[in-house]
């Protein structure tokens, strides 16, 4: 299992490694963006008068934190090589002979969700230590709501919109044919993937700086939990590991 996982998370970055550096890219240039928009709200508020402070400070507290807000989309985006590995191996005929040798339904879905999840620890580290660079270089220290962001908000949103998107992609791929059109489920499963952060990430943005923006995001991540457990139990014990076979 430890080899079949390790097999796979390479496989992976080669077969998404175009959306790997897009998501990688994409967070480094937002977090610039973001950062260089904080620092220009900063200036601006030394010379605003005092009428205006109060909706200064609510600017430049949303644009310092959008590119925390943004991450779990590009964590998304970059994990996407795990669920092509698993098409294309079961476009391929490969799951007939792990299955062969005793393999499971339970065993090939949460290997590939382990893979993906190494992949968004890609996504995520390279995001989280740049926006940290940033932070130290430009505002000298790293404020305690960004860690309470990332430990509450970006980290939990972005792996349980990973195996969400996951788990449907590897059910959709397993018991439906071909869609004319459609030539791999992994497009449709990005968007919804996607889908739950990106209305996290919309709604957010007016809630920033509320008590309920933690609660909100946590509530999300439990529902989409809740989901992937559900969908793994029902995929291990009612899914025939016929619907794994190729279809050639």
């Amino acid at each position: 299992m430890r080899s079949f996982v390790q097999t796979n998370f390479k496989r992976a970055i080669s077969f998404g490694s175009l959306y790997l550096i897009i998501a990688i890219a994409m967070s480094l240039l937002i977090s610039g963006i973001s950062w260089a928009v904080s620092a220009s709200a900063d200036a601006q508020m030394l010379i605003a008068n005092e009428s205006q402070l109060i909706s200064d400070q609510d600017a430049q507290m949303f644009a310092s934190q959008l590119n925390i807000l943004m991450l779990p989309l590009f964590a998304v985006i970059g994990s996407v090589g795990g669920l092509m590995v698993f098409v294309s191996d079961r476009t391929k005929g490969v799951y007939e002979y792990l299955i062969a040798y005793g393999i499971n339904v339970y065993e090939i879905f949460w290997s590939t969700l382990l893979v993906s999840f190494g992949l968004v620890t890609i996504v995520l580290g390279v995001s989280i230590a740049s926006n940290m660079i940033l932070s130290l270089l430009i505002g000298g220290s790293i404020q305690l709501v960004m860690f309470e962001m990332l430990l509450i908000y970006v980290i939990p949103l972005s792996y349980a919109s990973v195996a969400f998107m996951c788990m449907t992609g590897m059910i959709w791929s397993s018991l439906t044919v071909g869609i004319p059109g459609v030539n791999s489920p992994v497009g449709i499963s990005l968007l919804i993937g996607i889908g739950p952060s990106l209305v996290v990430t919309l709604l957010s943005g007016f809630l920033v700086g509320s008590d309920y923006l933690m609660l909100f995001v946590g509530g999300v991540t439990l529902i989409l939990v809740i989901l992937v457990v559900a969908m793994m139990v029902v995929a291990n014990k009612m899914m025939s590991r016929e619907r794994l076979l190729s279809d050639a």
